[in-house]
């Protein structure tokens, strides 16, 4: 049951409607799907009026009932006398209780005369039970009897108010209750933020993005039922499949899809058709589906179009525009392939049935072209259909799933030909453009194991290295011994998983010799493209790998979505945008992966705590920071978040003395990047000339001994930082905030003056979406905080941009608009 300490988790209109409607004409029936909540409902009426004194009689029926018994009344009986003692009743009632007891049997049933003397017996128990005033009674699982209006009949006959739950009639059947003058309250799924606090609730802890999107995935139209939603939550657990890491339930690395098990809405129909509704779903859930006439291609094909008409008709299954068959929730689909179904050779049974009989030319082309390449290796090697599954594979777009599967099959089919190598090298290109690196991962494998000749070989050896980076997991050892000869390309995947140094001169030396085989667009040794040598620097100093690729590999290189090499790009990312919400649930992610390096740990922890000391959330900021060492790979980065939280306090002279300190006893770090920064974030602390002077001297005699760029730019511009003038110098700015991917923090305004020009007065709005921006916010709650559309958020912000003269949500979030003193960021 969806609860929440102190009631439900949504329903409370509902719940406020039933409790303060108590002068209904008819019964009140709480309709709804199986598991949407309706018991959990009834409890919680049941709850509130007993604390508020009302006299509640609550009654359960079952479908482990006596079939005879039409009205369910031995449950009923059952009910009055385990509740007994809660009623002022009438001194006749222990009468009327036997009288009702002794005409309730099967033969009373059977003959009308009797089943009438019965209801009357009834109604005259019900004018007993409570003699100062009306009794609720709710009935849960009133669907379960044959005849729910005459159960109802006595109670609300003897003046009680009658609440039932009532599962929603099936497609085809009558309401029983449709036309009475009752109320019907339909419970639908749960709002999408009570579904999200559900989904929490049943964890026990706190919930990353990244595991709400999956089950949301997986749960189609079921996101929101709370049964549907438990018993999957509960199926992750008995599976081991979640993990709570720093208070956060993750999703373990490649376990999905996430199945959903049986006891949705959707079993019983199901079930009633047994192993053959399974594969009619199972189908349905893949990647191509099926077309309705392609089910006389399964075994007893009858069945399965009667299966999948009702299906459609239950809600399950729905019919594309193509008129292909797809499943709605695509978690029951995987619970078919893991009790053991294999879609693969349902693909495949259906592709050769279609051979057979002959569908293999005009429209059944492209159908039969998908079954194919979904059966992939299932399907016995032939030749034949390379130039079936080509022509299909040209009308699909260009970086869509089904299309992988056309290319894998390709490849499959092309055999050991002259071709094969070919079809190798497009299958790579693809898998890469498309970030697909768990898949890159079984092709490697799946093609080394084959034999392949060097050159074939020497591509598998960087796809390895590829897929094992971005999915967080050495080469496997298996792998490296069918790499014998590339020795050169694994290094770099060696250098990586050791917590070596990255340049971009190991990914030429390692991998491109080979990616320009593969991709015209790769960049010629020594030119990487149109990314300045200062972003790829950045990069490299905090092992983001990202714009290090891009750069190197060229445009046929996508940014990932997954793994741990993603979640810290987009932690950079959304750091420099201004993104709070998003450095903190890709942070999040990355503590989930168990094979990051200390250095890229140790960033995504510091960028963590600069967050929420931005927040102004000054614990948890100090949580994050003492997860990262004072002697670790980023000293000086560290030391730069450590004095960012002293505004808070007034101090700003220890903050400077704490900074200078950090220099003094790193002097000899490499982390060039911590040191940019904390020398600005003194110079914004530190405002006397002679002081600043010698910030300046430092910083030049520190990056002097590093032989860093950075020498010939920070003189200027931390004199900039500490006095507000305007710096010529774009190209240092381009280095420490947009190239770098960390967000510039300049200020507009002018020294000494308590003006800035061009610079109006904030109305209230402005002051409250300002507010809501330094606190992270998105322009849909920005909107729903302050109550106006998500496009007059939009042109509020676009004032303000022009006020605090600024291009970014960060560079509104850190400027001293709307503030009586400088803000100090970085």
């Amino acid at each position: 049951m969806a609860r929440r300490r102190g009631g439900l988790v949504g329903r409370r209109a509902e719940l406020a409607t039933i409790v303060q409607d108590r002068c209904a004409a008819g019964p009140t029936v709480v309709s709804g799907l199986p598991g949407v909540g309706k018991s959990a409902l009834l409890d919680e009426v049941r709850r509130t009026l007993v604390d508020s004194g009302a006299p509640v009689l609550s009654v359960s029926f079952s479908a482990e009932r006596p079939q005879w018994d039409l009205f369910g009344f031995r449950s009923v009986l059952t009910a009055i006398r385990e509740q007994y003692e809660r009623f002022a009743t009438d001194p006749r009632l222990p009468e009327s209780l036997e009288r009702v007891s002794t005409s309730c049997t099967k033969e009373a049933y059977a003959d009308p005369w009797s089943r009438f003397c019965l209801l009357h017996a009834m109604s005259t128990l019900f004018t007993r039970l409570e003699t100062t005033a009306p009794v609720t009674v709710l009935l849960d699982g009133i669907d379960h009897l044959p005849d729910a209006v005459l159960a109802v009949a006595p109670m609300h006959r003897a003046g009680h108010r009658v609440v039932a739950s009532y599962r929603t009639p099936r497609p085809g059947r009558p309401d029983p209750f449709r036309g009475t003058q009752g109320r019907t309250i339909e419970l639908g799924p749960l709002s999408s933020d009570e579904a999200t606090t559900l989904l929490r609730r049943a964890t026990g802890t706190r919930t990353t993005p990244a595991l709400e999107q999956a089950v949301q995935r997986a749960l189609g139209p079921l996101w929101g039922h709370p049964a549907s939603m438990i018993s999957t939550v509960s199926e992750l657990r008995r599976g081991e499949k979640l993990e709570v890491v720093d208070g956060l339930a993750h999703l373990r690395a490649g376990e999905a899809p996430i199945p959903v098990p049986a006891g949705h809405p959707f079993s019983e129909v199901l079930e009633s058709f047994g192993e053959i509704g399974s594969r009619v779903v199972l189908l349905a859930a893949s990647i191509p589906g099926f077309l309705l006439e392609e089910t006389s291609c399964l075994e007893a094909g009858d069945q399965a179009g009667r299966a999948t008409d009702a299906l459609i008709q239950a809600g399950l299954l729905e019919c594309d525009p193509d008129g292909r068959i797809r499943c709605r929730v695509p978690g029951i689909g995987a619970a078919m392939e893991q009790g053991g179904l294999d879609v693969r050779e349902l693909h495949r049974t259906v592709a050769e049935r279609m051979l057979d009989t002959g569908k293999a030319t005009g429209p059944y082309r492209q159908p039969l072209a998908s079954h194919i390449a979904a059966a992939g290796s299932e399907m016995p090697v032939c030749e034949d259909y390379v130039g079936l599954l080509r022509s299909s594979e040209s009308a699909l777009a260009a970086d869509s799933a089904e299309r992988t599967a056309h290319l894998q099959a390709i490849w499959w089919h092309t055999g050991r030909t002259p071709d094969r190598a070919g079809r190798q090298t497009e299958l790579f290109r693809h898998l890469v453009r498309t970030a697909d690196y768990a898949t890159l991962e079984r092709f490697a494998h799946e093609a080394l194991a084959d034999r392949p000749g060097a050159r074939e070989r020497a591509e598998l050896a960087v796809a390895a290295v590829l897929s094992a980076v971005h999915l967080g997991r050495p080469v496997p050892p298996q792998v490296r011994d069918m790499l014998v000869g590339d020795e050169m390309t694994l290094n770099f995947a060696d250098r990586w998983f050791s917590g070596r140094r990255i340049v971009p001169e190991d990914v030429e030396l390692s991998l491109l010799p080979i990616w320009r085989q593969v991709s015209f667009a790769a960049s010629h040794p020594g030119r990487r493209g149109d990314f300045p040598y200062e972003e790829v620097a950045e990069a490299c100093a905090v092992r983001d790998l990202v714009p290090v690729f891009r750069a190197v590999l060229g445009r046929d290189y996508r940014t990932p979505s997954a793994g741990p090499v993603a979640a810290h790009h987009r932690a950079r990312i959304a750091y420099a945008e201004g993104d709070w919400t998003g450095v903190l649930d890709a942070v999040h992610e990355l503590e989930a992966h168990a094979s990051v390096d200390e250095l890229v740990r140790e960033h995504a922890r510091l960028l963590a705590a600069e967050v929420f000391g931005r927040r102004n959330e000054i614990r948890r900021a100090a949580d994050w920071l003492a997860k990262v060492p004072e002697n670790g790979h980023l000293p000086l980065l560290r030391a730069w978040v450590e004095i960012g939280a002293s505004p808070e306090t007034g101090d700003d002279h220890e903050a400077f003395e704490s900074g200078w300190h950090a220099l003094r006893k790193h002097f000899d770090s490499d982390d060039e990047v911590g040191a940019a920064w904390l020398f600005l974030r003194l110079a914004r602390h530190e405002k006397r000339d002679p002081m600043l002077d010698e910030v300046v001297g430092a910083a030049e005699k520190w990056f002097a001994g590093k032989g860093s760029s950075y020498i010939r730019k920070m003189g200027a511009l931390i004199r900039s930082q500490s006095n507000g003038e305007e710096t010529k110098t774009a190209s240092t700015e381009r280095v420490l905030a947009e190239i770098g991917r960390l967000p510039a923090d300049r200020r507009s305004k002018k020294a000494g003056s308590g003006e800035v020009p061009g610079r109006g007065p904030l109305t209230e709005i402005e002051t409250a979406i300002l507010e809501l921006v330094r606190t992270g916010r998105t322009n849909r709650q920005i909107a729903r905080a302050v109550r106006i559309s998500e496009k007059t958020v939009e042109k509020h912000l676009t004032r303000l941009f022009a006020k605090a003269g600024c291009r970014t949500r960060y560079g509104l979030a850190t400027s001293n608009l709307g503030r009586r003193a400088d803000a100090v960021g970085a």
